[in-house]
């Protein structure tokens, strides 16, 4: 399992990903369009990144700086995407995306979320003192599958808890302080 940065031709890959995901966990698929529209979107916003997982086996592939072959990767098989928000309440860093159903506790969708944790971090350096003269709080926000069993125990590693506000059907809205 490898992650690395989205390019644009990955968009139709993270729309199929994003398809198959919702009906896995009984949300309502987004519109193919909407999804394609948002990722190119996303891409162009200085203020977000959208990362993406693939099935390397590191195992059979030894060589090379990092145990891979240059320019050789395996399939994309999930991504997160983390957007800036701001609001009365603060910033919000808010990180979500898909993994195929068959890939899950592969680890594919822990090492996405804490890549996207991290980046999230990173960011939040660049305007913390902002947001903390303002007295605004910067927040980091997932939205997870609220059906699926390792969403609780991600949140708890992470130290998010589980917020009672609106989320997408299917989905729950997990939190913490950065």
């Amino acid at each position: 399992m490898r992650v690395r940065t989205f390019h644009q031709a990955d968009i139709p890959v993270l729309v199929q990903i994003q398809q198959i995901a919702a009906r896995a966990d009984q949300s309502e698929p987004r519109d193919e369009r909407e999804v394609e529209s948002w990722l190119r979107e996303i891409a162009e916003d200085a203020r977000a990144t959208i990362f993406v997982g693939t099935d390397d086996d590191d195992e059979l592939q030894t060589w090379g700086q990092g145990g891979t072959l240059e320019g050789i990767e395996g399939e994309i098989v999930g991504y997160t995407v983390v957007q800036e928000q701001q609001d009365e309440q603060g910033y919000h860093l808010l990180c979500q995306g898909a993994v195929l159903p068959e890939q899950r506790r592969r680890r594919t969708g822990w090492s996405l979320f804490i890549c996207a944790l991290n980046w999230a971090r990173l960011q939040a350096a660049e305007f913390e003192y902002e947001a903390r003269s303002a007295g605004l709080a910067v927040y980091f926000e997932a939205l997870l599958p609220a059906e699926d069993p390792g969403t609780a125990q991600l949140a708890q590693k992470c130290e998010l808890t589980r917020t009672d506000e609106p989320a997408p059907a299917g989905l729950v809205l997990y939190r913490c302080e950065l």
